[in-house]
């Protein structure tokens, strides 16, 4: 007799809902999708594989391994760049699914892999594009995943950096070595050049590393909005989104209230002048 044949049988035990209406046997990785999520899931894979990027970035793969032997994140997650590419070569709903609940965001945009890639996969884009998806769907999962980032994101949004000139420090970031400090003797050059190519008004100060003029601000904004960036964060976040709007409202008065101000002073004014517009 074989050992398959000596192993205990068990029996699927099913509740009473269960047992009216059976469950089908798409799994994810961590449970059984519900009939909604089947929809859903059917829906993202129609939209990824008809975008656009997904015939520019997905070219083929050899199953090397290249892109997950020099990936950071497959390091310390159960993430795999590789399995990523070939979800989107050969995946279906189900897979593409599971990926995104969590995968998705262990890549760290470094874009390693597309280094690495002998086929030229533009593996971490087609990442960006599942994480498109996922936002403008507002997969439950993503919401949770995101939930933290609310700050980082506003300041993104609002300012353009979350990092300011005092961070830049090797304590902060020892694997960038010496390169890190802009070291004199690294760099061959002496002090007094190295002070020259940085900005005096961000040596001893990082208020003018988060400044960013009006118009600036409102040309992220325009981008924002005209793009549908706005619209795929109301889904995700209702409450971040209308903040944001109100900030883009105060730069807009801002703006309004600077260019009035700017034309009472030329209307006082002789000669040439310079003209402000919007």
């Amino acid at each position: 007799m074989s050992i398959v044949a000596r192993l205990p049988r068990r029996t699927l035990s099913l509740t009473e809902e269960e047992e009216a209406a059976p469950p089908t046997m798409e799994l994810t990785g961590r449970r059984r999708m519900t009939a909604e999520e089947r929809g859903t899931a059917a829906t993202i894979f129609q939209e990824f594989r008809a975008d656009r990027r997904h015939r520019e970035f997905v070219v083929g793969c050899l199953n090397c391994g290249e892109c997950t032997t020099g990936c950071p994140a497959a390091r310390f997650y159960d993430f795999s760049p590789r399995e990523m590419l070939q979800i989107a070569q050969n995946g279906d709903a189900t897979t593409l699914w599971d990926a995104m609940q969590e995968k998705i965001w262990a890549c760290c945009q470094c874009y390693t892999c597309n280094m690495r890639c002998r086929f030229g996969n533009d593996i971490a884009g087609i990442i960006s594009v599942m994480r498109e998806l996922s936002v403008s769907h507002g997969l439950e999962s993503t919401r949770r995943t995101l939930a933290p980032f609310g700050r980082s994101l506003t300041l993104l949004m609002t300012v353009g950096t979350q990092v300011a000139s005092d961070m830049i420090q090797p304590d902060f970031f020892r694997d960038w070595g010496p390169f890190a400090t802009g070291s004199d003797k690294v760099w061959q050059v002496s002090a007094e050049v190295m002070r020259k190519a940085i900005p005096s008004d961000v040596l001893q100060t990082t208020r003018s590393s988060w400044e960013v003029s009006v118009q600036t601000s409102l040309e992220l904004f325009r981008i924002y909005e005209e793009t549908g960036v706005l619209d795929m964060l109301r889904g995700l976040d209702p409450d971040l989104t209308e903040m944001l709007i109100d900030i883009i409202e105060e730069r807009r008065e801002e703006f309004v209230e600077a260019r009035e101000r700017f034309q009472d002073q030329l209307a006082g004014q002789t000669g040439p002048v310079t003209t402000f517009s919007g």
